[in-house]
C-alpha cells in the first residue's frame, strides 16, 4: 500500500510540474528561432596510450597479480552519436556510445544508449522528460555532491558524456520582475527494479526528487532534495555567481542519510555502517587577461575513507602477497569501494589552461592537478589540444600518479601514462 501511495503521488507530482503556469509577459517571435527538423552529431576516436605500472602497489598487486609485467600498451577506440528528432512540440533525443579496448591482458568491448528520452514542450514555460537521461545538477566542475541523481563524474575529464538512468521529468519555470528574477520547479522521478536503474539502488522504489532553482540577486541558486526509496534521504544546496567579467565562485553542500558505507574490520572482514554525512565543494573560475583560465576547487568527501583507514586496506593488499587466504577478503573491499577514484576524504583541484600562446592558433596547453589533501599524494595531467585540423581535434595528455606507499595515488597500478586522443568530429 505505501509503495501505491508514493508511486501515485509521484506521478501526480511530476504531473503537476508539468502542467503550464501562467506565461511571461513578455512575448518572442518563434519562427526568428525555428529549428531544423533533426540534427545528427558525434565522433569517432582513436587513443593509442603507453603504461608505466608501479609493481609495488596495492593497484597492481589487485589488477596483476602473478604477472610480471612492467609497463602495458594499450589501444582503445570509441563512437558515439547524438541525435535530436523535433515536430512541433515534441522532441526525441539520445545518444549512444561504444567503445573497445584491447591491450595484452583483455580485449574488450561495450555499447549502449547513454541518453534516449521523449521530450515534450507544449509551453514555453512547461516541459515533460520520459527516458533515459544524463542530468547534471550542481555547480562543481570536477566534482558535484548535489548530484544525486547520476552518474559520478571522472575528475581527470570531467567533462565526458555519461550514462544516465530511466527517469520522468516535469520542469515549470516563472520569471519575475524583482530581486528574484527566475524560478524553476523540477520533479523527477527514477523507478527502480530487477531490470530498470539496477544499479541506482534497491529494487521496488520510484525514487522521487524535487529542484528549485532561482536567480536571486543575479546569483543562480538550487534547493535540492531526494526522497528516500533505494538510497537514503538527501538534501543539497549549490550556487554560482560572477563577481566580475572574469572571476566567477561556486558552491555546493550535501547531507546524506541513511548511507551506507563499508569499513575492514580488525579480522578483515566488511562491514556495513548506516550513517549521515555532509559533503560540500567551493571553487572558481578566473579568466586573465590573456586568455588563462584556471579553475579550483576544493572538496571534502564525507562518505570517504579517511588516510588510516586506506592505510589498513593497503596493508592487508600488501600481506595477501603472501598468504593466499588474504586474496578474496581483500579483493571484495577493492571491488566495494577502497579502489574507487578518490575515496579519501579531502581534495584540491587545479586546471589551468592558455588559449593559442605565442599566438599559436588552434592551440591550447593545459594542466591539471588533483592531490589528497590528507597524505598529499597526487595526479598531475599536462595536456597540449590542437584543432587546427577541419574536425579533427589531437589531445596529447602525459598523467603522473605521485606519492609515497600507502597512500592514495602512490598505490594506483599506473605510475606514468601518455596518450594520444584523435577525435573526429561529425
Amino acid at each position: 500500500m505505501k509503495t501505491k501511495r508514493t508511486v501515485l503521488s509521484t506521478v501526480l507530482l511530476v504531473a503537476l510540474a508539468a502542467t503550464p503556469i501562467v506565461r511571461a509577459q513578455e512575448t518572442f517571435d518563434v519562427s526568428a528561432f525555428e529549428k531544423k527538423p533533426y540534427e545528427l552529431t558525434g565522433f569517432l576516436e582513436l587513443r593509442p596510450e603507453s603504461q608505466s605500472l608501479r609493481r609495488d602497489s596495492a593497484g597492481y598487486q589487485l589488477q596483476y597479480r602473478g604477472d610480471s609485467r612492467s609497463s602495458l600498451d594499450r589501444l582503445s577506440a570509441a563512437a558515439e552519436v547524438s541525435g535530436i528528432v523535433r515536430h512541433d512540440t515534441l522532441s526525441f533525443n539520445f545518444t549512444g556510445h561504444a567503445s573497445a579496448v584491447n591491450d595484452p591482458v583483455a580485449t574488450y568491448s561495450d555499447a549502449r544508449m547513454y541518453e534516449a528520452y521523449a521530450n515534450w514542450q507544449p509551453e514555453e514555460t512547461g516541459l515533460v522528460q520520459i527516458g533515459k537521461r544524463a542530468l547534471r545538477w550542481g555547480t562543481g566542475y570536477a566534482w558535484s555532491p548535489v548530484a544525486f541523481l547520476e552518474r559520478t563524474k571522472d575528475p581527470n575529464d570531467p567533462e565526458l558524456a555519461r550514462e544516465g538512468f530511466m527517469m520522468a521529468i516535469g520542469s515549470v519555470v516563472r520569471s519575475f520582475d524583482g530581486p528574484l528574477q527566475t524560478l524553476t520547479l523540477t520533479a523527477v522521478a527514477v523507478p527502480t527494479s530487477s531490470d530498470i536503474n539496477a544499479d541506482f539502488g534497491a529494487p521496488g522504489h520510484t525514487n522521487p526528487a524535487l529542484k528549485f532553482y532561482g536567480l536571486l540577486f543575479d546569483t543562480d541558486v538550487d534547493l535540492i532534495y531526494a526522497a528516500p526509496g533505494s538510497r537514503g534521504p538527501r538534501l543539497g544546496f549549490d550556487f554560482s555567481r560572477n563577481l566580475g567579467s572574469n572571476l566567477e565562485i561556486h558552491g555546493e553542500w550535501a547531507r546524506s542519510s541513511d548511507a551506507t558505507h563499508l569499513v575492514l574490520t580488525p579480522d578483515n572482514g566488511l562491514a556495513i555502517q548506516t550513517r549521515t554525512y555532509d559533503s560540500y565543494l567551493l571553487g572558481l573560475r578566473y579568466l586573465t587577461e590573456r586568455d588563462t583560465t584556471i579553475i579550483l576547487e576544493r572538496y571534502r568527501n564525507g562518505n570517504g575513507y579517511s588516510a588510516q583507514e586506506l592505510s589498513q586496506f593497503y596493508e592487508l593488499v600488501d600481506a595477501s602477497a603472501g598468504n593466499a587466504a588474504l586474496v578474496q577478503p581483500a579483493a571484495r573491499a577493492a571491488s566495494q569501494g577502497y579502489m574507487q577514484p578518490n575515496v579519501g576524504q579531502n581534495y584540491l583541484y587545479l586546471k589551468v589552461s592558455q588559449k593559442e600562446p605565442f599566438d599559436i592558433l588552434d592551440f591550447t596547453p593545459s594542466f591539471t592537478l588533483i592531490a589528497n589533501a590528507d597524505d598529499h599524494s597526487f595526479s598531475l595531467v599536462p595536456e597540449a589540444l590542437y584543432a587546427g585540423f577541419k574536425n579533427l581535434e589531437l589531445r596529447l595528455r602525459l598523467a603522473l600518479n605521485h606519492g609515497n606507499a600507502s597512500t592514495d595515488f602512490g598505490e594506483k597500478a599506473v605510475q606514468s601514462r601518455i596518450e594520444l586522443r584523435a577525435r573526429y568530429f561529425f
